[in-house]
């Protein structure tokens, strides 16, 4: 089969940035009987190096940095570009059996122009996701340093803030594909992950019906068989993966905000706020989980919704469970020699609050050491007058209380959060509450010299 004999069908080009779902969407539009989308290929950034070296060779000016696309690319080098990737991907499609090649590489929006003159009746997938997920899933692929994905130049720009680091990545993905939008509205359709994972089968048919493809129902249930490649660049996870789910959705509700520059988060919301995501501000994590990170729609209950998932094991899960039993029995030591160790720091009411992603909701426990009392509310509304707060997940009290997690080390990594609803918020006083909220739980055994009546007042 030669390259001429493969014109019918335009091909479709994923615009896409790291950690945004890309590799799902991959899965699904590969399940299709017509389409046959491989892992990443990277034949965008091809085109541009083609486009340099045809129009070297035909007498045309280059671009200023190399393998960019030239300013103007001679007609011979679009045929010849076209001619090349047909050559490499009819082969393709026929050992797959489809009549229409996809293609999901990252970076592929700054391409776009050149793609349309190569193929002028493409279609491109323009996939997003909410700017706070997208730096959780960023640090939670990457351990042990960021690296690959193209994250980078971004961490050589900000060193020592991969917050910072990865928001500048998400702000110039997602602002070159906006921008693709913007150029070639007819032939691009919006996919966010959060649509694909909630409601995954009506996605995937707006999406067929978009590339003018005939319905398959079921293909996000049938989309993990082995028929899918499982090699090259791709979300590790989806190896291991059987279902279409929304379990990631709001774990970037414990990244921390602050560490953005208000110039770069502005830039963010602005952007968040076209695609219909709510708004990253000085409540960011500090209460409970939204119901949603998108503004535009309802909550999808059932089993794909996300109101429905319930990841941590809800408000009343096993880490509600276990705290709920430790803070009654706290409250018969508060006689205990509490007061004398910790002085007036042992006067101010405090909260407890196990706060799921799973459907919005959270738990609340206030405790009053002068009163010695314990109130249990789930009112996310509530105002209870307490001087200062910790909360988290079901799964992260578990592990804390259970001892597989350290409650310090659950705070700097954010799956606890410490909010001070006075104007104590000093790191000193911070530390010594968290203390005390250890000396209280029974989790370690303080000193009492340490915490002397008058060492922390």
């Amino acid at each position: 089969m030669t390259g001429d004999s493969v014109t019918t069908a335009p091909p479709v080009f994923v615009l896409c940035g790291a950690r945004s779902g890309s590799t799902l969407l991959r899965f699904i539009l590969d399940a299709h009987p017509e389409l046959a989308c491989p892992p990443e290929t990277n034949i965008p950034a091809l085109c541009a190096q083609l486009s340099s070296v045809w129009s070297l060779i035909e007498g045309g000016s280059l671009a200023a940095d190399r393998g960019e696309e030239p300013p103007e690319i001679p007609d011979a080098a679009i045929t010849g570009i076209r001619s090349t990737v047909d050559l490499m991907t009819s082969s393709y499609l026929a050992r797959r059996g489809a009549r229409r090649f996809c293609d999901k590489s990252l970076g592929t929006a700054r391409f776009a122009d050149l793609l349309t003159r190569v193929y002028p009746d493409a279609k491109f997938l323009c996939l997003y996701r909410h700017p706070m997920d997208m730096i959780s899933s960023g640090i939670e692929a990457c351990p042990w340093g960021l690296a690959g994905y193209g994250f980078d130049p971004y961490v050589a720009g900000s060193p020592g803030n991969i917050v910072m680091a990865l928001t500048r990545y998400w702000n110039d993905n997602t602002a070159a594909i906006l921008a693709v939008e913007d150029r070639l509205p007819d032939a691009c359709h919006r996919v966010r992950y959060e649509d694909l994972t909630t409601d995954p089968e009506r996605t995937a048919q707006e999406v067929f019906g978009f590339l003018g493809v005939a319905p398959v129902p079921g293909i996000t249930k049938e989309c993990f068989t082995a028929e899918r490649e499982r090699t090259g660049p791709a979300d590790f996870k989806i190896w291991h993966t059987s279902e279409v789910s929304p379990s990631s959705i709001g774990r970037g509700w414990t990244i921390p905000a602050a560490r953005i520059p208000p110039q770069i988060l502005a830039q963010t919301n602005d952007l968040a706020a076209q695609l219909g995501y709510v708004q990253v501000d000085g409540g960011w994590g500090t209460t409970a989980v939204p119901r949603d990170l998108r503004t535009d729609v309802e909550p999808v209950a059932g089993s794909n919704g996300h109101q429905a998932r319930k990841p941590d094991g809800g408000i009343d899960g096993p880490g509600a469970l276990r705290l709920q039993r430790l803070l009654t029995t706290a409250m018969t030591r508060l006689d205990g020699g509490l007061a004398d160790r910790w002085g007036k720091r042992a006067e101010d009411a405090f909260g407890v609050v196990v706060s799921p992603a799973a459907d919005g909701g959270h738990l609340r426990w206030r405790i009053d050491p002068v009163t010695r009392t314990l109130t249990r509310a789930a009112d996310e509304d509530e105002d209870d007058g307490t001087e200062w707060d910790v909360l988290g997940s079901d799964r992260a009290w578990e592990a804390v209380l259970s001892g597989s997690l350290n409650i310090g080390v659950a705070l700097r990594a954010q799956e606890l959060r410490y909010c001070d609803a006075g104007e104590e918020d000093v790191p000193i006083i911070a530390e010594s509450r968290i203390d005390l909220l250890t000396d209280f739980l029974g989790l370690a055994a303080w000193p009492v010299a340490k915490f002397a009546k008058g060492e922390l007042q």
